[in-house]
């Protein structure tokens, strides 16, 4: 009985030494968080480095979220501040501008880059104001915007490619503003074809 005991003794005295041996689990900073602070600041080094941390540690992980370029969430949030950054204007309203930026990115009838999409010339009016060629930061909300679209959050489809004050093909959504008193159309493109999804790609 006594030498059971002992080996119990001895038992509990290894399980509890590799208990404290076992390495503690990795402290993941909050990466998206980081990102935002940075957006609004304007540190882009810092936004930078965040950024290649969390996808670093996501590639380590396997994880399917989506990796995010923060000179991208940047200029995303930027472009949703110059157009919509004002209070009076909702969330949705902010992420239809932002998709449609990204929409464009991915159309054939658009350049392929979300900076030659935003400087396009003639495209977006905040772009030729002062206040955004000096360095416009943006606000937390259009930041949080940015993130939830560069994340895969969607509001309108991939054929909504224009925004406008008069419509520019099928009216896809809009937005009044009760202080300008004018509407902020969001429409569809006119070739509709190059969006469609064949129906065999759609089955698999």
């Amino acid at each position: 009985m006594k030498k059971l005991l002992v080996s119990l003794g001895i038992l509990s005295m290894i399980l509890f030494l590799n208990t404290c041996a076992a390495p503690a689990p990795e402290e993941v900073p909050d990466y998206l968080r980081l990102m935002q602070e940075a957006a609004v600041t304007g540190d882009l080094e810092a936004g930078r480095q965040a950024a290649r941390e969390r996808n670093a540690w996501l590639d380590r992980q396997s994880s399917r979220e989506e990796r995010i370029d923060f000179d991208q969430l940047f200029l995303l949030s930027r472009l949703i501040e110059g157009e919509a950054g004002e209070a009076r204007f909702s969330d949705e309203m902010r992420m239809c501008v932002g998709e449609v930026a990204l929409n464009r990115v991915l159309s054939p009838e658009f350049p392929n880059s979300l900076a030659e999409v935003v400087y396009q010339p003639g495209q977006y009016r905040c772009v030729s104001q002062p206040e955004f060629k000096d360095g416009i930061l943006p606000g937390k909300v259009s930041v949080r915007v940015a993130l939830r679209l560069l994340q895969g959050e969607r509001m309108l489809e991939p054929q909504v490619l224009y925004q406008s004050v008069f419509p520019l093909g099928p009216v896809y959504a809009q937005f009044y503003d009760s202080v300008d008193m004018r509407v902020t159309y969001f429409c569809e493109s006119v070739n509709r074809d190059l969006y469609e999804v064949p129906a065999e790609a759609a089955d698999l």
